[in-house]
């Protein structure tokens, strides 16, 4: 009984009316764009944001090398609270020699209780000027992999918006057409019961 009710839209009947029809048309549309959509255009989103990724990673692991570097200052924890951690570090003027041999000092981000003359690594471009660690493969990935589930959720709540508005509209003419046709069967009815 519930297949059948559930199917009545796709069948001859002669108390289907064509909003009826489109409704089913609607709801199948719906089903398939869900169904196959929204997980397409994650697909194309993720695959578009883990080339541009990827075109990124190369070009830092490229330009970006890593170097010994001496701190030039105490990171006690006393100091770092009163600095406050930036991006899992706290600022500290470190010494480091360039990919072309000259000396630089600059501000770098250690961890707290790191000690004067503590040997650290810091990440430099081919100049010796500071940089932040490249990026590498898994940062592309993931990334991509959040790119693509906001797009598909972004891609399925727009179908969804949609089709409710669109059965919104369906609903306000089919409850327009039942006000026409009982205009017209009422006032029969209200002549044999009064």
């Amino acid at each position: 009984m519930r297949t059948a009710k559930r199917w009545w839209r796709w069948r001859r009947n002669p108390l289907r009316r064509r909003v009826d029809v489109l409704e089913a048309w609607l709801g199948l549309l719906t089903a398939l764009l869900l169904a196959v959509g929204a997980p397409a255009a994650g697909f194309g989103a993720a695959s578009w944001a883990y080339e541009t990724q990827s075109r990124t990673v190369r070009e830092q692991q490229r330009t970006r090398h890593p170097v010994p570097a001496v701190l030039m200052q105490d990171v006690t924890a006393r100091r770092s609270q009163q600095a406050g951690a930036v991006d899992g570090g706290y600022p500290a003027k470190a010494r480091w020699r360039a990919p072309d041999g000259s000396f630089h000092t600059g501000d770098t981000k250690v961890s707290a209780g790191q000690r004067k003359g503590t040997r650290i690594t810091v990440w430099v471009l081919h100049n010796g000027r500071l940089t932040e660690k490249p990026l590498d493969h898994n940062d592309a990935l993931s990334t991509a992999t959040a790119t693509g589930i906001w797009a598909a959720t972004g891609a399925g709540t727009a179908v969804f918006s949609v089709a409710w508005w669109a059965r919104r509209i369906l609903d306000r003419r089919r409850l327009d057409a039942w006000a026409r046709e009982w205009g017209e069967v009422g006032p029969m009815w209200r002549r044999r019961t009064g």
